[in-house]
């Protein structure tokens, strides 16, 4: 499960990065930052859209 240094990871998950390589950490870190960025803003705009649709009725 572990991975040793120079192996390449086979799983997106957080508990399967090597966090000894700095070009791990920053790729990752970067990557889910911006996905939970895409998930809060697309909640945020269904959100608005359902209390618009609400408001409407």
């Amino acid at each position: 499960m572990f991975l040793q240094y120079g192996e390449t990871i086979h799983s997106l998950f957080p508990w399967g990065i090597p966090l000894w390589d700095p070009s791990y950490v920053v790729f990752f870190g970067v990557f889910y930052l911006a996905i939970t960025t895409l998930g809060i803003g697309l909640g945020l705009v269904f959100y608005k859209t359902y209390k618009d649709m609400k408001k409407e009725d």
